[in-house]
C-alpha cells in the first residue's frame, strides 16, 4: 500500500471514530443532554445483611448487598425506568422472609428511598427528587 493511500485511510478512520464518539453522549431525541440516572437508596436498619433486587415484569436483576445498620445507593439500569414501573425486592441473608415494594413509577433523576426495618413488614419506601 502506498503511503498516500495509507494516510487517506487513516484520516477517514480517525474522522469516523471522532464522529462516533460525539454521538454517544446524545439522547435519542437529538439533544445533547443525557438523562440523569434513577437511583435506589436502601437504608438497612436491621441486623442481617440484605440482598437487593430490582424487577420489571418477571425479569429480576440483583443490584447488590447492604450490610446491617448501613445505607447504600444503587444506580438503576436505564431499561428499568419506564411507565410500567418496577419493584424492589429485599431478601435478608440467612432468613426465609422477604420484602417487596408495590409497583413504583419512577422517572429519570428520581430516587427510591427504601428503609428496611428489623421487622420486614414495617419497612417502607418513598420516591423523591433529590
Amino acid at each position: 500500500m502506498r503511503p498516500r493511500h495509507f494516510r487517506g485511510i487513516l484520516v477517514l478512520v480517525m474522522a469516523g471514530a471522532i464522529i462516533g464518539c460525539t454521538r454517544l453522549g446524545r439522547a435519542k431525541d437529538g439533544s445533547s443532554a443525557m438523562r440523569p440516572p434513577a437511583t435506589a437508596r436502601i437504608t438497612n436498619n436491621g441486623w442481617l445483611d440484605v440482598n437487593v433486587f430490582a424487577s420489571i415484569s418477571e425479569a429480576r436483576q440483583r443490584l447488590g448487598t447492604v450490610t446491617g445498620q448501613n445505607t447504600h445507593v444503587f444506580t438503576l439500569p436505564e431499561r428499568m425506568i419506564d411507565a410500567r414501573g418496577l419493584r424492589i425486592h429485599i431478601e435478608p441473608i440467612g432468613s426465609e422472609q422477604s420484602y417487596q415494594t408495590d409497583l413504583i413509577a419512577l422517572g429519570p433523576g428520581q430516587q427510591i428511598d427504601l428503609v428496611v426495618q428489623q421487622r420486614l413488614s414495617m419497612s417502607h419506601y418513598s420516591v423523591v427528587d433529590p
